[in-house]
């Protein structure tokens, strides 16, 4: 009698059991169902809707971010730290004469390769070391479209008319935006109010390097700066066939490219240690590190909203307004350039596509002048740097002098 008790007792308790797993296994199977009904939709709308900004924020990683952005943030923080204040004010200071430190401001981009958010942190450097509004901003708006790597795209795939016409306008709306920046906000530049800056790290006493060598020291970066962003891989990969080094293989040129990056910084280590103190060397690394700190963050986030607003299938969709050389088709292209990211090479690509399909040559030019030059990520990143009045206003200055050149050339082209 007592084992039927404890089998019964054994075969309700498995009843129970049995009942208790279906009524979970049927809620478990009812949440499902709900979530796919209500929350799979939203979640399907979210990331097509991200998409775009991750696709724009991976891409950048990819293609710039190690390329062109790590050297250009050393060459920042050697430009902060060994590059003394005398040396920037006597070219580019406040109290320069324009008739030089424009054009100097203007043209000295053409040995870097960088886009609009690599030439970030250079620009904070030479802000921070006194250089003038004007010649600044000459600099922020001329170095990622008048640089060696620009310029020669746009001949490859645009011709020589996009070429001359790039070349004059980038140079005289550089100087226009300066001059408008400075003229707008010379007498308010809380940088000369208090001369002694607490956050400004530069060497100012004795040094043990000559010039010479610290000329050597900045031409060491920039070469890496053009192994990196891949301006020498013909050069290259002579050498490499020079040295019966050869392959097919797609991943052979950015092999080539990484190895001579790598030699080049070994020999930047080496001239390093011969020429500076290790206090000075800590320093560098400290500047730098500063600057990605307070510069990269903003750079990716603006990166990802731009992607997110202003994907590429919105110029398509407009191409109607720009098949003519009107004020308003300049003036579009001119905004939707400014605010979109465009890579050094991306965007002559951009632009040659787009002025095959029917887009005039007017806003053709606009949208190559403003693309490379200015960004949504870039603006996000100088705002702390500089204010935010100060990057609306040369936000503003940049969309109208690129309207107007395109508008001008246009009217010849």
């Amino acid at each position: 009698m007592l084992q039927f008790l404890q089998s019964l007792i054994y075969y309700t308790e498995g009843v129970l059991i049995y009942s208790t797993l279906v009524e979970s296994s049927d809620s478990f199977l009812s949440f499902i169902t709900f979530f796919a009904k209500t929350w799979l939709p939203f979640v399907y709308k979210l990331g097509a809707f991200i998409e775009p900004g991750l696709n724009s924020l991976f891409s950048f990683i990819g293609e710039h971010l190690f390329s062109g952005m790590v050297p250009a943030f050393f060459l920042a923080g050697a430009i902060g730290v060994f590059l003394d204040k005398q040396r920037i004010t006597k070219y580019m200071g406040k109290d320069a004469k324009p008739w030089y430190s424009y054009p100097i401001a203007a043209l000295s981009g053409g040995v870097l390769t960088v886009c609009s958010c690599g030439v970030i942190p250079i620009f904070t450097s030479i802000w921070y070391q006194g250089a003038g509004i004007g010649p600044a901003f000459t600099f922020l708006m001329a170095s990622p479209a008048v640089n060696i790597i620009a310029l020669s795209y746009t001949h490859s795939l645009l011709g020589k008319n996009f070429l001359i016409g790039r070349t004059l306008a980038v140079f005289f709306s550089a100087i226009l935006i300066g001059l408008g920046m400075n003229f707008i906000f010379k007498k308010d530049d809380p940088r000369f109010q208090d001369e002694t800056d607490p956050d400004l790290i530069f060497v100012e006493e004795e040094t043990g390097y000559t010039d010479i060598q610290l000329l050597i020291f900045f031409a060491m970066l920039l070469f890496l700066m053009m192994l990196t962003t891949g301006f020498l891989d013909p050069a290259i990969l002579k050498i490499a066939a020079f040295l019966r080094i050869t392959s097919d293989s797609f991943a052979y040129k950015y092999f080539a490219r990484l190895t001579a990056a790598m030699l080049q910084v070994v020999f930047i280590i080496f001239y390093s240690k011969h020429i500076f103190e290790k206090e000075e060397i800590q320093l560098w690394l400290d500047k730098t590190k500063n600057l990605v700190v307070q510069i990269l963050p903003k750079i990716l986030l603006g990166l990802f909203l731009c992607g997110v607003l202003f994907d590429n299938k919105l110029i398509i969709s407009m191409m109607s307004i720009f098949d003519d050389n009107t004020i308003l088709s300049n003036l579009l292209a001119s905004v939707v350039g400014s605010l979109m990211y465009f890579g050094t090479i991306v965007g002559a690509t951009i632009v040659q596509t787009l002025h095959s399909c029917g887009m005039h040559a007017g806003p053709s030019l606009a949208l190559l002048l403003t693309g490379p030059s200015v960004s949504l990520p870039s603006i996000i990143a100088i705002v702390p740097i500089v204010g935010r009045k100060k990057a609306l206003a040369y936000l503003s200055l940049v969309i109208l002098t690129g309207a107007l050149s395109g508008y001008i050339y246009g009217k010849f082209f």
